[in-house]
């Protein structure tokens, strides 16, 4: 707004250089110009600021799409006033010389009217499409629309404005209707989400699968190394016992060898004994034989009564082994006999 000051009966305005001054005097437009500064004296003047920089203003439509459904369409639109004097005698730019503030609300009147203006095209153009379609190209077809319509107004015109640009902000449906339309699209990515959990789960199932497959057939591999080294150990064993019992056979031949050996040995020296001793059994036989034959030639020769002598001394060598003896008279009385006449008499 403008800096106004006192000074007695007088007041002094400045105004910055965004701001076109409009002074009337008696009805009659006596200065104008951005930036002014001057002395005035209030009681006859009227003072109107109008502002010459880009202005933006923010409006909320709400229409309804061809399938009847409330769409609400935020826009933004970018002005300036082309023509200071013009946009004055239509909108009420005029200032309190006491304060140097607008009297009224002039910016918001010019927000009303952009809006006004927005309006009809807006809703031309969204009735003739469905509310999907709107939410998908809404805005870039309203920016169109509204650009198109704002641009060949004429009445933007005679107030003295320029639109500068044009911005849809959103295109958006009543609340429900957009949970509504997000629906699909949510259950769909939810579905492929659920998707990829199911696959991820059946990954992972697939994976344990396979550790299971591997630590199964590494148990397998294991059991059967194990039986091999059992099968192994085994034949170890068998061929230990094999080897044993061949040594032991070899160890028992041997030793039946040596006690066969031994045996023969000792055979042999028995024989080789019992041949000695019936070789000297032999031979005493011999000279016992002799030694007999010839004391049976001595006793041939010999008299009766020597032979009758020798068979005593015999007999008194044995006696002490004789348990029973049986003399009769007839033997004794003819052995007397032979005795006595051996000794050179006769027997009476």
């Amino acid at each position: 707004m403008a800096h106004i000051s006192k000074f007695l009966f007088y007041r002094h305005l400045r105004a910055e250089p965004n701001q076109y001054i409009l002074h009337y005097r008696d009805g009659r437009l006596v200065r104008s110009g951005a930036g002014q500064a001057y002395w005035f004296y209030p009681l006859s003047a009227a003072v109107a600021q109008v502002p010459v920089e880009d202005v933006q203003t923010t409006f909320i439509l709400r229409e309804r799409s061809s399938d009847v459904q409330e769409v609400t369409v935020q826009a933004t639109l970018t002005y300036r006033i082309a023509d200071a004097e013009r946009a004055a005698q239509r909108v009420n730019f005029s200032v309190a010389l006491e304060s140097g503030a607008w009297v009224e609300q002039p910016l918001q009147r010019l927000n009303t009217l952009w809006a006004n203006w927005s309006r009809h095209p807006v809703r031309a153009r969204l009735i003739e499409m469905v509310v999907v379609d709107i939410v998908r190209t809404g805005a870039d077809v309203t920016r169109e629309a509204l650009e198109e319509a704002l641009h060949g107004n004429p009445a933007i015109e005679e107030m003295g404005l320029a639109l500068v640009s044009v911005q849809i902000d959103q295109v958006m449906p009543t609340p429900e209707l957009e949970k509504a339309l997000q629906t699909p699209t949510r259950e769909e990515i939810q579905q492929k989400a659920d998707e990829a959990t199911f696959q991820r789960r059946a990954l992972a199932v697939e994976k344990e699968r396979a550790i299971k497959e591997n630590e199964l057939q590494t148990e397998i591999e294991l059991a059967r190394r194990q039986e091999e080294l059992i099968r192994q150990e085994g034949a170890n064993q068998m061929l230990d016992a094999q080897q044993e019992a061949e040594r032991q056979r070899f160890e028992v031949e041997a030793e039946v060898e040596r006690d066969a050996l031994a045996a023969q040995g000792k055979a042999g020296i028995m024989r080789v004994i019992a041949d000695a001793e019936a070789e000297a059994k032999r031979k005493l036989l011999a000279v016992e034989t002799d030694a007999e034959a010839r004391k049976v030639e001595i006793w041939k020769d010999a008299p009766p009564a020597v032979t009758f002598g020798l068979a005593m001394q015999r007999f008194a060598d044995k006696v002490e082994t004789i348990n029973h003896l049986n003399l009769t008279p007839d033997l004794l009385g003819d052995m007397l006999q032979r005795m006595m006449l051996d000794r050179g008499g006769t027997a009476e």
